[in-house]
Formats: C-alpha cells, sequence, structure tokens
C-alpha cells in the first residue's frame, strides 16, 4: 500500500488529470488511525471491563479448585474420624484406609513433617490412635487452609466486581459525554 493521505482520503484526489479513488481498506485504515476521543475512551473502558472479567474468572476458578480440596481433605479426615471410633482401648489400632492413603500421596499432604510413605514406613498401614489423630489433623489442616484461602478469594473477587461496575460507569458516563456532545454540534448547526 502506497501513502495514504489522511486529509483527503474520503475526498477524490487530482493525479495528473485522473481521479483517484481511495479503498475500502485505505478507508479503513485512515479510520482505526483517527479514532476520537471518546472512542478511545471506550475502547479502554472496554478493555478494562475485559481485564476484570478474566481477573475473575480465573479467581473464580481457584476458588472452585480449592473448594474441592477443602471438600475431599474434609471427607478424607471423616474417614480417619470413622477409623478413630473403631478403637477401643489406648492400646488398640485400626488400619488407615487405603484411599486416604491415596489422597495424601496425591496431594504431597505432610504427616509430622513426613509424607505419608515415609509415615506408613515407619508406624506401619495399622496406627494407634495418636497416628491416626496426626493424619486426621494434617487433612482437617489442608482443608481449613484450603477454606481460607476461598474466604480471602472471595474477598479479591468483590474488588474486582466493584472495579468492574467502576468501569461499566466510566463508559457510561462517557457515552452521556458523546451523546451531550453530540446534541451541542447538531444545535449549533441549526
Amino acid at each position: 500500500m502506497n501513502n495514504i493521505n489522511v486529509q483527503n482520503v474520503n475526498n477524490v484526489a487530482q493525479v495528473g488529470g485522473t481521479a483517484v479513488v481511495p479503498s475500502e481498506k485505505e478507508k479503513y485504515l485512515v479510520a482505526m488511525k483517527n479514532h476520537s476521543l471518546m472512542g478511545q475512551a471506550m475502547c479502554t473502558m472496554g478493555d478494562m471491563m475485559l481485564l476484570f472479567t478474566e481477573l475473575a474468572n480465573a479467581k473464580f476458578q481457584q476458588m472452585s479448585n480449592k473448594m474441592a480440596v477443602a471438600r475431599d481433605a474434609q471427607n478424607m479426615a471423616n474417614k480417619v474420624e470413622i477409623a478413630l471410633t473403631k478403637l477401643a482401648k489406648d492400646g488398640d489400632t485400626a488400619e488407615v484406609p487405603a484411599d486416604v492413603i491415596e489422597y495424601l500421596k496425591q496431594n504431597n499432604i505432610l504427616v509430622e513433617d513426613m509424607t505419608i510413605d515415609e509415615y506408613v514406613a515407619k508406624h506401619g498401614t495399622s496406627m494407634p490412635k495418636s497416628c491416626l489423630l496426626s493424619i486426621q489433623k494434617s487433612l482437617e489442616h489442608t482443608s481449613g487452609t484450603a477454606s481460607d484461602f476461598v474466604q480471602q478469594s472471595q474477598l479479591k473477587l468483590q474488588q474486582l466486581m466493584q472495579n468492574f461496575n467502576t468501569a461499566v460507569t466510566m463508559a457510561n458516563s462517557i457515552q452521556s459525554m458523546n451523546a451531550e456532545s453530540t446534541k451541542s454540534i447538531a444545535q449549533s448547526i441549526r
């Protein structure tokens, strides 16, 4: 594409006695270079709203993931609690449910600063009350940490929504200013 004369793009230019009509593509490119101030402001507000929407969606996805972690960890802690209730006296042992051990492995949850494999190697899969309580507390701690994250994320999500609403309000103000400006121009033409 050759040089485009921005000022004469909508006019028919005279070149050597022949008329040159700018193409639609050239008109479009010139229009893209000459946004009005209001148009640029609306584009900016649209970009901001899109940004806040994407941030809110990402935060909501994080919250959903952490809610699942909290729920699953609490379910596993409840299974350990059931095993604890089967203990009749202090010296008795109970088998740690296999799905609890698998969950602890998959989620890298430490019990007394050891992986579950290390803990089972040290104590066996049939454990006394104190060991079962340690596993239960580790699971409850994981659940509580995930729940805390969700609560804090709710505040962050609320802040993002307030920022989004501010951008919407600003976009509405820009549209109102544009309408008033257009109205004033139309009245002064009459």
